[in-house]
């Protein structure tokens, strides 16, 4: 008998399950992400508080609906709704989480500064007069920073 033969086949077929095992796993982890559209609606939402914040001024205030958001979090099992939504003045960088372990993040170009980003739970109406979540937030002009000057 070949007992060489008989090995080289399997060698293969252990290359071949093991090549498996990392396609299930990727593909676990691809459609994980993708629960509810979580990723889709990141970027719908960041794509959208960025361009509400490019065209503001200092001063102004926004709330916005941010009820399906919420709900996709929750969900998916983000850990707090805290989260969901934040704010990084210094790179003029809003991101988006809506399920675990990732988010979205987007630049804005306005020179203005976000502050007082905070989400309100049941604190509006829609059209059809059910609760629905806010986020809230105003702009400030920005801070010069010391080296600016």
């Amino acid at each position: 008998m070949n007992r060489e033969g008989e090995s080289d086949i399997l060698k293969d077929v252990i290359i071949y399950l093991i090549l498996l095992v990392i396609f299930v796993v990727g593909m676990i982890v691809y459609l994980n992400q993708q629960q509810e559209g979580a990723g889709v609606w990141e970027e719908y939402y960041v794509k959208e508080i960025v361009k509400v914040i490019d065209f503001s001024k200092a001063g102004d205030e926004y709330f916005l609906d941010v009820h399906r958001a919420t709900e996709i979090a929750k969900k998916n099992i983000v850990g707090s709704f805290s989260e969901i939504f934040s704010v990084d003045n210094v790179n003029n960088e809003i991101c988006v989480k809506l399920s675990r372990g990732r988010r979205t993040c987007f630049n804005y170009f306005n020179d203005v500064d976000v502050i007082n980003m905070e989400l309100r739970l049941a604190s509006g109406k829609n059209e059809k007069n059910e609760d629905v979540n806010i986020l809230y937030f105003k702009i400030k002009e920005r801070r010069k920073a010391e080296n600016e000057k």
